[in-house]
């Protein structure tokens, strides 16, 4: 638990008895550590890829970080979350690169990082998806 969250709690808590509450309680529990994950650790060119985000602020504005094959970062998407704090976006591959790109995201209002994943941009479909077959 961080100094600043003990102290915190204990302010509360102070105030509480101070005033009289009578009834009051206040419980410091864990936060929940945002977290993304990705429909596929390897998705074609021009497909979509599906990313949901969980354990953010709820309806805040968080910030998706995507970078680049080569190393280069695309400017930061704002997405807004829900009231439970998640979000779903969907990036198309069409505007990447070919190679691996890493990508996270960070909540605006807490300033908490979520994990950071990878995939790659290939240029085969996966066999048996309609887009592999090569109409004329």
């Amino acid at each position: 638990m961080r100094f600043g969250t003990v102290r915190l709690a204990l302010a509360i808590a102070m105030f509480a008895i101070a005033s009289g509450c009578s009834g009051f309680s206040f419980s410091v529990g864990t936060e929940v550590e945002p977290h993304i994950e990705i429909s596929s650790e390897k998705v074609p060119r021009h497909w979509k890829l599906e990313v949901k985000g969980t354990g953010f602020t709820h309806t805040h504005n968080v910030s998706s970080h995507l970078r680049r094959a080569d190393g280069s970062e695309f400017p930061v998407l704002p997405i807004l979350t829900d009231e439970r704090g998640d979000f779903t976006h969907t990036i198309d591959t069409m505007i990447l690169e070919l190679g691996s790109h890493e990508l996270w995201v960070v909540d605006d209002r807490s300033g908490r990082m979520s994990n950071h994943v990878q995939f790659d941009v290939a240029f085969d479909y996966p066999a048996g998806s309609r887009d592999s077959r090569r109409d004329p």
